[in-house]
């Protein structure tokens, strides 16, 4: 788990261009990148099969 967080981080980081965080604080950065990525993700395919149920 832990190389699939630094995986989407470093993606996220070198990707959109944030400033890379401090060395002490990478892990946190790593799990709220990913955990926030996540999160939309879910919320894009339930908005979407709510919106087929609709139709």
């Amino acid at each position: 788990m832990k190389r699939l967080t630094e995986f989407v981080s470093e993606g996220f980081i070198w990707g959109v261009g944030i400033t890379r965080p401090r060395p002490e604080h990478e892990r946190t950065a790593a799990i709220y990148i990913t955990a926030t990525l996540a999160g939309s993700l879910l919320l894009a395919v339930g908005m979407f099969v709510l919106l087929l149920k609709h139709i």
